[in-house]
């Protein structure tokens, strides 16, 4: 069986690759974590526009890390998101 996730913000469960991973590592720093494998808490999103967007909007990464985001970390997401697919 392969690891399921839930995006945070559609809370559709989809296998683990298929999800982008965020990650807050030891000094608190939120980053993108292409790989899946970076140590620390992780928040998941699928790879989708609409979640990035609705993410920023409803300020999904500073509830999932309890801590301000920057807006250049939503601003690297949305610019990873370009190349996925925009599904309904």
């Amino acid at each position: 069986m392969k690891p399921m996730r839930m995006c945070m913000v559609c809370r559709t469960r989809r296998e683990k690759q298929e999800l982008i991973r965020m990650t807050a590592n030891q000094t608190g720093e939120v980053v993108l974590d292409l790989s899946g494998k970076a140590p620390g808490r992780g928040a998941y999103f699928c790879k989708q526009k609409k979640c990035v967007q609705l993410a920023r909007k409803r300020r999904a990464l500073e509830r999932a890390f309890s801590q301000p985001i920057e807006a250049s970390v939503y601003d690297k997401l949305e610019k990873e998101a370009e190349a996925w697919p925009n599904e309904s």
